[in-house]
């Protein structure tokens, strides 16, 4: 018979650092947007009320420099409300991609660069699928991406948003 320590160190630790930035002071990409018609659009936002009641939830909020905490709560809000897809929103939920031995994340305070970060995973996803088309050929791949396009594309609205101040819904609709 074997008996097992239950105080030993784990052998065979999940725990993994959070995902590095190549570069944290980015904040402009190709997903970056600069008018609130784009910004309303990509969150699929028609009601003045949804605008202004995501604009105060987003007010102390700055994508540049956010915890995994933070991107939880806005990724489970935008969930709720229908304007993030399960993809996407799992994106919002996994954060920096700290976890500790037991695969639980870790440093969920620590504030981070998510714009940054959500453009970089895309693009090494985007690498390695070039590198290596049988991977992205395989079951779930292409709909990994697509959940990393709508995170980018909604993280660059909820910045927008963030750090606008107009209230207003103005949506050019001349024909």
């Amino acid at each position: 018979m074997v008996t097992l320590s239950t105080t030993s160190q784990v052998p065979n630790s999940m725990a993994t650092p959070a995902h590095p930035i190549k570069n944290p002071g980015q904040v402009v990409n190709q997903f970056t947007i600069t008018e609130e018609a784009e910004a309303t659009e990509t969150l699929k936002l028609v009601q003045q009320e949804d605008i202004s009641e995501l604009k105060n939830a987003l007010k102390d909020y700055d994508m540049t420099s956010i915890s995994s905490d933070d991107l939880k709560k806005i990724g489970s809000q935008l969930y709720r409300k229908g304007l993030i897809d399960s993809r996407a929103f799992w994106l919002f939920m996994d954060g920096s991609r700290a976890v500790d031995a037991y695969g639980f994340p870790t440093d969920t305070h620590v504030k981070f660069n998510a714009i940054a970060l959500f453009n970089e995973t895309l693009e090494g996803y985007v690498d390695l699928f070039k590198s290596n088309p049988y991977v992205a050929r395989q079951e779930g791949a292409s709909d990994f991406m697509k959940g990393l396009v709508t995170a980018n594309h909604a993280l660059a609205a909820l910045s927008y948003f963030a750090t606008s101040s107009n209230n207003k819904l103005s949506v050019d609709e001349r024909v």
